[in-house]
């Protein structure tokens, strides 16, 4: 086939197959990169500049108002520390970047997330690594469900990183998509998304909650967490932020503690939502 007309450019690539390999990926890489990303029929940015564009191009302004309510979130958790517009940076701490990333939801919601480049940052010494629920005893807690008559409800923790505090000594500059911090040096304060030690600061947090609750890790599995109530045992799986809760009256359980519990408000229903306050 090689020895075809047309073909004939690409045998001297043909005895060199790593350098093919590499000149495809660098090819998908560019197209990736380059070409429109869409979405449920919607075209999703790659940048704030983009996103101001496509508000623009659909006279709406729904990309804007999905960082305006990312910002508002990071305000009520009290993820930064501003010192000002042009302040310098504080000894010891790591300018970093961040950025947005967008997606859009199947009914169309537009969605905007602030995330840290912890790529930028220094290896961590000790080990970061967040443990995560295993898919067969998840299994084996559903047979426990129906072999005790338990309900099994699902649930996911809002904003779930940002019930934590980080340790890593870093911090940004505003940019144009921050609204009013724009310009301003700002200390993260919380476990802001893809910073390196985010996901462990989370599961410790959410480990110290549900200790609070009377419940300890399975030695089996530590993403399982149960608790005895009278002749059953119940059970709460973690996979990051979420959940499955198995237990006699799992909505009971989450609307008595919207006022038992200081680190999570619960919402009733199935496939809950915690957020926290």
């Amino acid at each position: 086939m090689l020895d075809t007309d047309g073909w004939k450019q690409f045998r001297r690539l043909a005895k060199r197959p790593k350098v093919l390999d590499r000149q495809l990926n660098q090819a998908k890489l560019s197209s990736y990169q380059s070409s429109p990303l869409f979405k449920f029929g919607y075209q999703v940015p790659r940048n704030h500049k983009e996103g101001l564009t496509l508000d623009e191009k659909n006279c709406n302004t729904k990309y804007r108002d999905a960082e305006k309510l990312e910002m508002s979130q990071h305000a009520k958790y009290s993820t930064f520390k501003s010192l000002g517009k042009g302040s310098p940076g504080p000894d010891g701490y790591k300018k970093i970047r961040a950025h947005f990333v967008y997606d859009v939801k199947h009914n169309g919601c537009h969605k905007a997330r602030l995330v840290a480049g912890g790529h930028l940052t220094d290896v961590p010494v000790g080990s970061v690594y967040s443990g995560v629920l295993l898919l067969r005893n998840l299994r084996i807690c559903v047979f426990l469900a129906e072999l005790n008559d338990l309900q099994v409800h699902a649930a996911n923790a809002g904003n779930a990183y940002l019930e934590a505090e980080t340790k890593e000594k870093v911090y940004i500059i505003g940019g144009p998509a921050c609204g009013e911090l724009e310009g301003h040096t700002l200390i993260i304060h919380k476990a802001l998304y893809r910073l390196r030690s985010s996901g462990l600061r989370w599961h410790e947090r959410f480990a110290n909650t549900l200790r609070d609750m009377g419940f300890v890790p399975s030695k089996a599995d530590t993403d399982i967490w149960m608790r005895r109530n009278g002749d059953i045992w119940e059970y709460i799986a973690t996979y990051v932020d979420d959940l499955a809760i198995i237990m006699k009256d799992p909505k009971s359980f989450m609307d008595r503690n919207v006022t038992e519990c200081s680190s999570f408000t619960w919402q009733g229903g199935y496939n809950h939502n915690l957020c926290g306050r």
